[in-house]
């Protein structure tokens, strides 16, 4: 026989159980309002569950009433409410899609302004962190802009304003990342870039003097780390950045710095200029020096290190004697028909070199190429 006392206590526990049970089978659930066929049933549950903002349950139900009732009557405010829920739900790759497709098929519809707004909204919604890649965060800018351009006295402006402001600080933020990681990472010539990219994207971008500073440092490293071939036309161009950087910054703080830079161009884009000359190309070593001959013409009248000055003046007095020996070293590899043009070529500039130095060191040596070559010339024309 059951002790009373355990059947009362059996009783307790059993009732609520069986409460609970009458109360989740009676429960109305998305899967059961996707069972029934009346539409009328279903777009109140939808509605009821959307006001209540229970967007996992009410989005289904959404989506199976649009494809049923498309094409049969409209669907228009329950198409926006389903937009409206999957942003809310937080689905902003849906809701993009589904906003900017609702403002398409409804133009004139009083909901069509918000949704073109939250088109652009949910695409800033998925835009990411600064060091991630800023796909979302382009498209968000052309939607709030393609929105400004539609509704240009819209209620949103202000805050499509804000937005837009936003996002370009993030795409700085992300593009001087770039630049001073390339910069870190030695990568002077993509640092270069990135950072005059930067200045012309956004010209209003709050580091605008660092950044104009880090252009003129970061070519400069680049024509230190170039070839020879290279290393003069780059020298020229850290000049040319520094020159647009003190002209905008003349009182900056990194002018000092960026100074001690451009003095260095000066010298070493001379300087380089003669040592590609030196080791081009025999045929091609005339021009190369008269192009060093040129850089130094140019460069001296900036440059004020009397050592510096004497060094460009020593470079020049042997490039003018090298031309000479380049020639006559080009004849010495041609055949006995080919030698002559090189051989006149080499007293040519034999007659330069001894007008302009004629106390040079080299003048002894050059003294021997050049009756050398008389000797070769008289010999080949007599022979021929």
């Amino acid at each position: 026989m059951t002790h009373p006392s355990v059947f009362r206590f059996s009783n307790i526990i059993i009732f609520p159980v069986v409460s609970l049970l009458l109360f989740v089978t009676g429960c109305e659930t998305p899967e059961k309002v996707l069972k029934s066929t009346d539409l009328e049933y279903k777009k109140k549950k939808a509605i009821y569950w959307y006001n209540k903002k229970e967007y996992v349950k009410c989005i289904p139900v959404f989506e199976e009433l649009i494809g049923l009732m498309k094409g049969r009557e409209s669907i228009e405010e329950l198409y926006y409410m389903y937009c409206m829920a999957n942003y809310k739900q937080g689905d902003y790759l849906i809701s993009a899609y589904h906003f900017k497709n609702f403002y398409d098929q409804y133009p004139n519809s009083t909901h069509a302004e918000e949704c073109l707004y939250m088109y652009a909204k949910s695409n800033e919604q998925q835009s990411p962190k600064a060091d991630l890649d800023q796909t979302f965060t382009y498209k968000a800018i052309d939607a709030y802009q393609f929105f400004l351009n539609m509704f240009p006295v819209s209620n949103y402006v202000n805050e499509s304003n804000a937005a837009i402001t936003k996002l370009r600080k993030k795409l700085e933020k992300k593009a001087l990342n770039n630049a001073e990681l390339y910069y870190r990472t030695q990568n002077y010539k993509a640092a270069a870039t990135t950072y005059e990219n930067l200045l012309r994207d956004f010209p209003d971008i709050d580091e605008n003097e660092k950044i104009s500073f880090m252009i003129v440092k970061a070519n400069f490293m680049f024509a230190e780390n170039s070839v020879t071939q290279k290393k003069s036309e780059r020298y020229k161009h850290v000049l040319e950045s520094y020159n647009d950087f003190k002209y905008r910054f003349p009182e900056s703080k990194y002018l000092d710095e960026a100074t001690r830079f451009e003095t260095k161009a000066h010298y070493q884009a001379v300087k380089s200029a003669f040592e590609w000359a030196e080791i081009s190309p025999l045929n091609e070593r005339e021009r190369h020096f008269k192009t060093a001959f040129a850089e130094a013409d140019i460069q001296k009248t900036f440059i004020k290190d009397p050592n510096q000055l004497n060094d460009i003046a020593e470079w020049t007095e042997k490039g003018y004697f090298l031309i000479v020996k380049a020639y006559f070293m080009l004849s010495e590899e041609r055949r006995e028909s080919q030698k002559v043009g090189a051989l006149e070529q080499t007293v040519k500039s034999y007659y330069t070199f001894v007008d302009l130095f004629p106390k040079s060191r080299f003048i002894k040596e050059a003294e021997r190429i050049y009756n050398n070559s008389t000797e070769q010339i008289k010999k080949l024309k007599n022979n021929g």
